[in-house]
């Protein structure tokens, strides 16, 4: 990725709200258009930081995130939890499943603008996310939550992790509400 100089984007960003110029296609302004933009590269970089500190308390195995190996239907649920409360926009807890839907790789989340987000690799997009798995491997989405469905694919959300054997929903939790009330509430 470029990286352009602050002075550079601050005058593209005055002119871009100066212009006022709608989209024809979408009827947005640039100031608008710029808005949303911020508030997503913004809820980007808090999302990553939410990240990072997830990794800094449970560390990695062998180059893979310890919440991923385990814990990441409890965290799923955990953040799906306090995004849902704060925000009209929710988010939905998602399922890696393989090819054949006979087992789940992997619990994690839909954000609204359609990137997935866990807490050990930030926010995917799906593309890329799927590049991880098998040809095949398919996401499945839980619009309705359902407790039994999330606790079969997570196999077991009460049981202990091996490979994150110091997971703790109380720090968990804690660390999640920290990250998620630095968002600003959102007002549509």
């Amino acid at each position: 990725m470029r990286h352009l100089h602050p002075r550079f984007l601050y005058y593209a960003l005055i002119a871009a709200l100066l212009s006022g110029c709608q989209n024809p296609q979408t009827g947005e302004s640039e100031s608008e258009r710029t808005g949303a933009s911020m508030r997503a590269d913004r809820q980007e970089a808090v999302l990553n930081r939410l990240r990072n500190e997830i990794n800094l308390t449970y560390g990695f195995k062998d180059g893979v995130p310890r919440i991923n190996l385990g814990p990441c239907g409890r965290f799923a649920k955990e953040f799906r939890e306090q995004w849902n409360a704060r925000f009209k926009r929710n988010v939905n807890i998602i399922f890696v499943m393989t090819p054949d839907g006979a087992h789940c790789y992997h619990v994690l989340v839909r954000l609204p603008d359609g990137n997935y987000y866990d807490g050990g690799n930030g926010v995917i997009p799906g593309p890329t996310l799927l590049k991880h798995y098998r040809e095949g491997t398919r996401l499945d989405e839980m619009v309705e939550f359902d407790l039994k469905l999330l606790d079969k694919w997570s196999y077991g959300l009460g049981r202990s992790y091996e490979n994150c054997p110091n997971y703790s929903d109380q720090t968990t939790r804690r660390i999640i509400e920290g990250h998620l009330s630095k968002l600003p509430k959102e007002t549509e």
